[in-house]
């Protein structure tokens, strides 16, 4: 059995839209799937039917992007309440945000000389979240760039001219969100991230677990982070991060390629069960 718990739709920066998911991850063998979109949870109402149809047992899932003190960290939350209030609050507000720092992005690249505007942009946003990938690519409908990652490289990432810092949202913050919607909270791809991990701080947040096993991870990687889950009793994820073709993402990973252990996948297998 296949597990699949790091994914991304249209509902985000994602290629395929939810269904188009389900439908590739049950011919890859995957029975166990959740999709983690940005800040957003859409994905898995739409997807949800033809999961079931297929026999895969959907996780409620969502990839919350955070900074402040503990620097850019990407928070999963996992087997939360979808409906829940606080969390459709959160993502009301971090959906308003996101157009905001949108504009102002748009505004700064106007500045630079860059004849783009936010209705432009909004033709690459199949749903409500507006993700950097977006604007890198009108961009390159625009002809500025060759590709969406030479136009994320050259203005959009930190330290670029065309970067804009977001409202901040803490780690802290996204942990308290996900336990208060009755989830589960994993620090995403630990080993990507240019900065050492705040570890003890996080766990002082009440992190649950961490992802072990991602496609950017090297083996030692991997080996490393799972003696950091016993050392400490966390739970254990992992997942492809599969964006698709759309992205900024140089390779495309396929759905299901990156598996757990089977004492990880046994518990992801009993949540399922209990669901």
């Amino acid at each position: 059995m296949k597990t699949e718990l790091h994914i991304h739709t249209t509902f985000s920066d994602g290629a395929l839209t939810p269904k188009e998911i389900v439908k590739e991850a049950s011919a890859k063998g995957v029975r166990i799937l959740s999709i983690t979109d940005h800040d957003a949870i859409g994905a898995y109402h739409t997807a949800l039917p033809e999961a079931e149809h297929v026999g895969i047992s959907l996780v409620p899932g969502i990839e919350l992007n955070t900074d402040g003190i503990d620097g850019e960290l990407h928070i999963l939350g996992y087997c939360f309440d979808p409906q829940h209030p606080k969390m459709t609050e959160h993502i009301y507000w971090r959906t308003k945000q996101r157009n905001n720092w949108a504009a102002k992005i748009v505004s700064q690249l106007n500045d630079l000389g860059y004849a783009i505007s936010l209705a432009d942009v909004r033709r690459h946003v199949p749903g409500d979240v507006i993700v950097r990938t977006h604007i890198a690519a009108e961009l390159v409908r625009q002809g500025y760039f060759p590709t969406a990652d030479d136009a994320y490289q050259a203005l959009l990432k930190k330290g670029k001219p065309a970067f804009v810092e977001r409202v901040a949202f803490s780690a802290e913050k996204a942990i308290q969100l996900v336990h208060e919607c009755g989830g589960k909270a994993f620090l995403a791809h630990p080993a990507i991230y240019r900065s050492s991990v705040p570890l003890q701080r996080l766990l002082s947040y009440g992190l649950d677990g961490i992802e072990v096993y991602h496609s950017e991870h090297s083996d030692e990687d991997s080996v490393y982070w799972l003696e950091v889950t016993k050392q400490y009793g966390l739970l254990v994820s992992g997942g492809s991060d599969y964006h698709g073709t759309s992205a900024r993402k140089k390779k495309e990973i396929a759905i299901g390629s990156v598996q757990l252990d089977t004492d990880s996948k046994n518990y992801w297998i009993k949540r399922a069960e209990e669901s």
